[in-house]
């Protein structure tokens, strides 16, 4: 991996949000965004969050219900904060820094989700993700009643059971419900947040940041053959030949019957006589 990004203090920041006994998902996220924008906001940030939940907390008090709970956060957080999903830039690299979503008040469902989780656990509702396929949600629950399936990316609808498991057909995952339900672990979440920016990233032809994301990953999931790969294509268009190569030998070994490993051995074969030149 790169010396220079490795040496970066948001990257030691990353690590030290992912070695706690918990791995702190807000840090994480905020340490990805400092790192890629070269500005630190995660002061701001918490402070931003503190102030939120100062203002939610008056307003949660005499709610009973998980209903009732949850609607007076949906109309916090999407009436009177105005948060909302952004449907026109979907894929905008904005959408996936946790700074800038909580203060553009916009961004992907699983920025809104990791920001309506953190601010619905400071004022005491039980909640955690739901780690659907290409639409990240949150689920809370009581503890009695049935758990509700809120949808922030658009204003906090309440899925049903039955839209739930519809979504799921929809999407050919065959998986229970109930096992899709799970909460998900935090190096989990934090996966999907960098593959949102490297996707972002390698449409942009930011290789640079690109290949900030892929170590990250890397680090989550040191033999995700696909992240190996990606890193040494990557390593590759920024002229790292060299690194490139071994990444993508490393590749062919862990996934040898890959349906692209004929394209990614010659792909090799052209770097190492950019190497020998």
């Amino acid at each position: 991996m790169r010396i220079r990004a490795l040496a970066h203090p948001a990257r030691h920041g990353f690590l030290r949000a992912l070695r706690l006994p918990t791995s702190d998902v807000i840090e994480a996220v905020l340490c990805i965004a400092w790192e890629d924008q070269s500005r630190d906001r995660r002061a701001l940030i918490y402070d931003t969050l503190e102030t939120m939940t100062s203002a939610l907390m008056p307003q949660i008090r005499g709610k009973f219900t998980l209903p009732e709970k949850i609607a007076t956060i949906n109309n916090f957080l999407f009436v009177e904060q105005g948060f909302t999903g952004n449907h026109q830039e979907y894929y905008h690299v904005n959408n996936s820094y946790f700074d800038q979503v909580v203060l553009t008040k916009t961004g992907l469902p699983i920025m809104l989700s990791l920001l309506y989780i953190a601010l619905a656990q400071r004022v005491g509702v039980i909640c955690h993700g739901v780690a659907f396929p290409g639409h990240f949600m949150v689920q809370c629950s009581d503890g009695v009643h049935d758990p509700l399936v809120i949808d922030p990316f658009r204003g906090g609808r309440v899925w049903s059971m039955d839209e739930c498991a519809a979504f799921l057909i929809q999407q050919g995952i065959t998986t229970s419900l109930s096992d899709m339900l799970i909460p998900p672990v935090p190096t989990l979440v934090i996966s999907r947040v960098l593959r949102n920016l490297k996707g972002s990233y390698v449409a942009q032809s930011d290789f640079a940041n690109a290949a900030s994301t892929l170590e990250r990953l890397l680090v989550l999931d040191p033999n995700s053959a696909p992240d190996v790969r990606d890193y040494g294509l990557v390593l590759g268009r920024l002229g790292l030949s060299h690194m490139a190569m071994i990444y993508l030998e490393r590749y062919a070994k862990l996934a040898p019957a890959a349906s692209d490993i004929a394209s990614i051995r010659h792909h090799a074969k052209i770097l190492l006589g950019q190497v020998v030149s």
